[in-house]
């Protein structure tokens, strides 16, 4: 079974996309790579561009961006080497984000999942998301969840 711990942010309201993810970007060490499915510009002047990502959301067609950071803080965590992920396809915009739970440093299994399902439903709650999820990569086989928007899921009673 995979290590990585995903949390993903599901079917976001188009005017709170790049305020989200550029929250999470806020909240990470330095950017170590940014890449997007299309040929579209993302870095400018060494910086992710909150304008460029506009590209991103009016795009005729499905896009994804794959943005890695060094580390993130997520409510009291710091999650190590996190790979966030922005996907739109048809109008629809998910942003998620994983992380090696192996990486984390004398870190008890449930209160990472306790700390990662509150901060994940403060956030959800502030920019309009449809659903919110976290567990085992990938996040939405719901047998390898250990939270679904309010509920405790499948594996959290394993911790």
């Amino acid at each position: 079974m995979s290590d990585l711990f995903e949390v993903v942010f599901e079917n976001i309201v188009k005017n709170n996309v790049i305020q989200l993810l550029m929250l999470l970007i806020s909240k990470a060490g330095r950017i170590i790579n940014v890449q997007c499915s299309e040929d579209i510009r993302l870095i400018v002047e060494g910086s992710l561009d909150a304008k460029a990502l506009d590209s991103v959301l009016n795009f005729n067609g499905s896009v994804t961006v794959f943005i890695n950071v060094t580390d993130m803080t997520f409510g009291s965590i710091i999650l190590p080497n996190v790979l966030l992920r922005l996907v739109k396809y048809d109008e629809k915009y998910d942003i998620d984000f994983n992380f090696d739970s192996n990486e984390m440093k004398n870190t008890d299994m449930m209160n990472l999942v306790t700390d990662l399902h509150y901060h994940a439903k403060e956030i959800a709650k502030g920019h309009d998301v449809g659903a919110l999820f976290g567990g085992l990569e990938p996040a939405s086989d719901e047998d390898t969840r250990y939270f679904t928007n309010n509920d405790l899921g499948v594996l959290s009673q394993e911790v």
